[in-house]
């Protein structure tokens, strides 16, 4: 399972559509909604892959954002999930020169804004990881 930043993991793509996605993956274990600050999402689930996608109603439903922990997935060909964080950052984001460190009692994120990418770690290692479409400015998304 490869993550591809600012693009999707695998053949998921930001901007999909549900049908576009359960064409792929097959029906989603779990289905709900959030309405969180008037936005309204559809959140699809699969226990087996240990991958969630939120769909954004705003946005057409189209696939906005993934949560995965899935122990094959890789960026670049590396191993990201219980990879101890700092390889995670620079072999599979080479790139990425500027990352948010936010600490709570177990949980270390990292994020970076420009790929609106977080690494959620403990004991130095990641978790899982949520990556969102990015945006091009404030108000727009930047759909691949």
């Amino acid at each position: 399972m490869e993550l591809k930043p600012k693009i999707g993991i695998d053949n998921l793509k930001f901007g999909m559509t549900q049908k576009e996605v359960i064409e792929i993956l097959g029906n989603p274990d779990r289905i709900f909604h959030l309405d969180d600050h008037g936005d309204s999402e559809t959140i699809f689930e699969w226990h087996e892959k240990l991958l969630r996608l939120t769909f954004y109603k705003d946005e057409n439903d189209r696939l906005g954002y993934i949560r995965t922990m899935h122990p094959e997935l890789s960026c670049k060909g590396n191993p990201i999930i219980r990879a101890k964080s700092e390889l995670v950052m620079e072999q599979g984001f080479p790139e990425v020169q500027e990352w948010e460190k936010d600490e709570f009692e177990f949980l270390t994120m990292y994020f970076n804004e420009a790929y609106w990418l977080s690494l959620n770690c403990e004991y130095g290692v990641v978790l899982d990881v949520e990556m969102g479409v990015p945006f091009k400015d404030d108000e727009t998304y930047d759909w691949p």
